[in-house]
């Protein structure tokens, strides 16, 4: 589609001027949107997730669960977002409960498994930092 301009030139004298604007327009803002619309609820809390919107993610995924839409990707999401959120203990119960759903699932098993590793390493941590407190 081409638009048409109209310049008007002393005197009266109208020149047509055809600039395919509307054409470049499109090709432009279609080119800048390389992130497709979430089709879902859940997409879109993993979107906000993926910008480190826990929180929010988190919300949305709750509010999937009440829905009824329960399942284990989405109790591994809300695990993921209690831990990026700090509250362990959240965290640790959402990982069991995706873990009953899907027993094999490797991706959750792997997050469990790095979150445990993470709560040892603070442990440790913590029972260093106490000893060398201690002993001053």
């Amino acid at each position: 589609m081409l638009v048409i301009i109209l310049i008007s030139y002393g005197g009266g004298n109208l020149r047509l001027i055809t600039i395919p604007i509307l054409i470049v327009s499109i090709c432009v803002i279609s080119a800048c949107s390389t992130n497709p619309v979430p089709k879902t609820e859940f997409e879109f809390a993993n979107r906000l997730a993926q910008d480190d919107l826990w929180k929010e993610a988190h919300f949305r995924w709750s509010k999937l669960l009440e829905q009824g839409k329960e399942n284990a990707a989405l109790y591994n999401n809300i695990a993921v977002a209690h831990e990026k959120m700090g509250e362990f203990e959240e965290a640790e119960r959402a990982y069991r409960k995706a873990l009953k759903l899907s027993p094999n699932n490797s991706t959750i098993k792997s997050n469990y498994d790095k979150f445990k590793r993470m709560l040892k390493q603070d442990k440790d941590k913590n029972e260093k930092n106490k000893k060398k407190k201690d002993k001053k």
